[in-house]
């Protein structure tokens, strides 16, 4: 009741109190989702630079003067090799590329929105018919815009190049076995444990394949980490630094995946547990606004009250509400399917998950032991992290789409992961007395990774098992064997060739516009116009039937450029428009450059065309 009474004192935590309730009401009830998208796309630019820079800053002040004391040692440098060689079998084994459609697309498109128009929207519709690269239309994604606006930093600074994404999750990806490694050894109170963490997740193809993408999962897993190590440092030393550091580290992990918004009420209870502890309230003013920081997840998640189609759900047929609790059995089946594969299409690691499972029940006991009356600060934190890993964990076995077995949601079984190692150092800590337990467990980890992790790496048969993957790898081949990039695609998923800077735009818009698209035909706007459509192959006679979502109707004349099998009974076929028909009649009609025909010399003979040219040229010499 004192420290009560000493908090409704303070008027900055009345003044918390009041933006958190107006940011929440106002941007939940009283602005309309028609308002909310726009302000999200014309404003939400700038307070996320506004809350990366206050948080850089942040980082900055409080690092500098550990870093300005530290001298590594021979084991940091052995544990600098560990990392380097674990990251480098990712970098071995994985080729950069998108992993999960539409989804690193529409991240991509994202980032392209921002650093060309500061604006979050990724391109629906793109041209460059008037010289300069334009994007008539422009959605607002649903998906949360940290890792666009990170790659978009990237893009600002060294140019724009569709391989920025790549190459951002790249070095993420070394990135999170450091953190991993340094947060090991704290929980575990070793360095083997430390180690542990890092083999661990080496041998995680998963998390291999989400360094190679263009998704935002490693960012993600970055976050919790750096969001746990604060954690960490206030709860041993509360002040106003390592608590602004916190909590914009809390606001940044909410706007990197949607779920990952449950961490502030984590940041919540540990920096109430600070004040406590320290019998004082501090609040710098980053962290009164840190609400306001949030009003863009807030605006931003109206689009799925505006058009319910985002959720999804016509994808799996029977399902009408998007959380339930009636989801949680089958998931879990899903889930165990999942973490104990062995036929190689699944990206797990059965030693990570057999050690994960087995600790779990001990952390969950462990967490509401010491969070009865902990007075260390090491236990809140973890305590309160892990319950905030548990929330997340309950939300997706709750979620329709939470099966951990399908190609698409396999990379939400991460924060899992995560949860999973966090019991292994902190149970390990509390049972294992000896250090040839911990080297144990490593070897333990090798032997993983080379039987298992490094074997399903190399196969990539997740990956094969994937059929818009393979389609969106045949057509970066595709694209990369062209000479020349005026020409129109017309596309289901056109953002890819809108982030490739080529243009391009829907089927849907195409069949709508399709006297927009005879005067350009005839016109020779482009030097070509693709279309990519898929097919299904009938096994009993071998005929193809076209897609209805790729179907352009009869009006369309098209030429087949390229096919290739994306499954089995499953085609994709490139096609060039070559006349476009109205009411029977042609009205545009495709006109080919043709090459020049040249005589074709054989080797000798080239080799006398040079030989006397040569000459000749020689006696020019003055």
């Amino acid at each position: 009741m004192p420290f009560l009474k000493l908090m409704l004192r303070q008027s900055r935590v009345w003044l918390v109190g009041l933006l958190g309730v107006l940011v929440f009401v106002v941007g939940r009830w009283v602005i309309s989702p028609e308002a909310a998208v726009p302000t999200v796309a014309k404003g939400g630019y700038w307070v996320m630079l506004v809350t990366v820079v206050l948080f850089a800053r942040t980082l900055w002040r409080l690092t500098r003067e550990s870093l300005s004391n530290y001298r590594p040692s021979r084991a940091d440098w052995a544990a600098l090799a560990l990392i380097v060689a674990c990251g480098g079998v990712w970098v071995a084994h994985e080729r950069q590329g998108f992993k999960i459609l539409a989804d690193e697309t529409l991240l991509l498109g994202t980032s392209m929105g921002l650093h060309y128009e500061r604006e979050v929207a990724f391109p629906v519709r793109a041209t460059d018919v008037q010289g300069p690269f334009q994007f008539p239309e422009r959605h607002l994604d649903k998906r949360p815009f940290f890792y666009p606006f990170v790659v978009s930093l990237v893009h600002d600074v060294t140019g724009y190049r569709p391989t920025n994404g790549f190459h951002v999750n790249a070095v993420l990806g070394f990135l999170f076995l450091g953190l991993a490694y340094v947060i090991g050894w704290r929980l575990g109170g070793t360095r083997w444990s430390g180690a542990l963490w890092v083999l661990l997740f080496a041998g995680l193809p998963l998390l291999a394949q989400q360094a190679a993408g263009g998704g935002f999962e490693l960012l993600n897993l970055v976050m919790m980490a750096t969001f746990l190590l604060l954690a960490l440092r206030y709860a041993e030393r509360p002040d106003d630094l390592s608590l602004e550091a916190m909590c914009l580290a809390a606001v940044l992990l909410a706007q990197t995946r949607y779920e990952s918004v449950l961490f502030v009420l984590p940041a919540a209870v540990i920096a109430l547990w600070g004040w406590w502890r320290d019998g004082r309230v501090f609040l710098s003013w980053p962290v009164v606004l840190c609400p306001v920081f949030l009003l863009p997840y807030v605006l931003q998640n109206r689009v799925f009250e505006m058009n319910t189609g985002v959720w999804e759900m016509a994808s799996r047929p029977g399902y009408e509400v998007p959380f339930s609790l009636g989801y949680v059995p089958d998931n879990l089946g899903h889930a165990l399917a999942f973490f104990f594969d062995t036929s190689g299409y699944q990206g797990n690691s059965i030693y990570f998950s057999a050690l994960g499972l087995l600790a779990l029940p001990f952390f969950a006991l462990m967490i509401l032991r010491l969070l009865r009356g902990a007075t260390a600060g090491q236990p809140v934190a973890v305590g309160a992290t892990g319950i905030g890993l548990f929330l997340i964990g309950g939300l997706l076995l709750a979620y329709f789409w939470g099966q951990f077995d399908h190609p698409v949601i396999r990379r939400l079984s991460l924060p899992l992961h995560w949860l999973m190692a966090m019991a292994v150092a902190t149970v390990g800590a509390q049972l294992i007395r000896r250090t040839v337990v911990w080297q144990a467990l490593c070897a333990g980890a090798v032997l993983a990774l080379l039987v298992q992790g490094i074997p399903t790496m190399a196969r990539q048969a997740y990956l094969w098992d994937y059929q818009p993957a393979v389609e969106m790898e045949w057509r970066a081949d595709f694209l990369a064997r062209q000479t020349r990039r005026d020409f129109l695609f017309i596309d289901r998923d056109v953002t890819f060739w809108i982030t490739q800077r080529i243009s391009a735009t829907p089927v849907a818009q195409a069949t709508l516009r399709k006297e927009g698209l005879a005067y350009h035909l005839r016109n020779h706007s482009f030097s070509a116009m693709f279309v990519f459509q898929r097919f299904t192959v009938d096994d009993q006679t071998g005929a193809l039937t076209i897609d209805p979502a790729d179907d352009l109707g009869p009006n369309f004349e098209l030429e087949p450029v390229a096919q290739r099998r994306i499954a089995t009974l499953h085609l994709a076929r490139i096609s060039r428009i070559g006349a476009i028909r109205e009411n029977g009649e042609i009205v545009a009609r495709a006109v080919l450059a043709v090459p020049a025909v040249e005589p074709q010399l054989s080797s000798a003979e080239l080799q006398k065309v040079k030989a006397e040219y040569l000459e000749k040229w020689i006696k020019q010499l003055p």
